[in-house]
């Protein structure tokens, strides 16, 4: 998808709406068009994300000062790859507050990175406002809004955004085993699911990589617009 070194920053204004499940989208997707994503799991001390990637992922406690420094410099230390950064909801105002201090951005373009970030929308009339309100902020060179048809988005369907469909409930628990691999199941391992189950899992799958690969295109058509 992308072929500059890229921080992915995955966030929200609500809890349990898909953040964990999009950042293992990414992280999988980068993993198959052969990139070396390391990804940060902000989310102490149960530290979801690293349960699916425990090589690649550092936990980082970012309600302590040197947990939010952590992130930071995991990233500005190793320059050249890509980065996903899960944040729960109660680190989301924190952190791009202290991106903003930091002048974090600025030192993170300054090494060739670029910055893609993903605010799952909510069904609130108010993740509406604080979608709009960080886009603002943070200035990304992406700013992807992200529908998940399982918790509803109040993000207008008209306006571009990355749409997740929904899954049955058994197999979304399914996969949330941290055995699960979804890279692998698109290299063909189907992890002993149902026929009925693989089918739709690699439909869902299909479509969501599929919109995650496009995301390269709305960032090329915007560098042209810039020139």
């Amino acid at each position: 998808m992308a072929e500059k070194p890229t921080i992915h920053i995955i966030a929200s204004d609500a809890n349990r709406n898909g953040k964990t499940l999009l950042a293992r989208l990414l992280a999988d997707y980068l993993l198959l068009d052969k990139r070396d994503p390391f990804l940060i799991d902000t989310d102490a001390p149960e530290g979801p994300l690293r349960h699916f990637f425990p090589g690649r992922t550092v936990l980082a406690d970012f309600d302590k000062i040197p947990g939010r420094m952590k992130v930071f410099d995991t990233i500005l230390a190793s320059p050249g790859r890509d980065y996903v950064v899960d944040l729960p909801q109660r680190h989301m105002h924190p952190f791009f507050t202290a991106t903003s201090e930091l002048d974090f951005w600025a030192e993170a373009r300054r090494l060739g990175f670029r910055v893609f970030i993903y605010f799952v929308v909510d069904r609130a009339a108010t993740s509406l406002r604080a979608a709009k309100e960080i886009e603002q902020l943070a200035k990304a060179d992406l700013f992807v809004a992200v529908r998940n048809d399982h918790v509803g988005s109040s993000w207008p369907a008209h306006e571009p955004s990355l749409h997740l469909s929904s899954l049955p409930r058994h197999l979304a628990v399914e996969i949330s085993d941290k055995r699960f691999s979804l890279s692998q199941f698109v290299l063909g391992e189907e992890q002993q699911l149902p026929h009925a189950d693989v089918i739709k899992l690699n439909q869902f799958l299909v479509e969501a990589l599929d919109e995650i690969n496009g995301l390269e295109v709305v960032v090329s058509l915007a560098n042209l617009g810039r020139h």
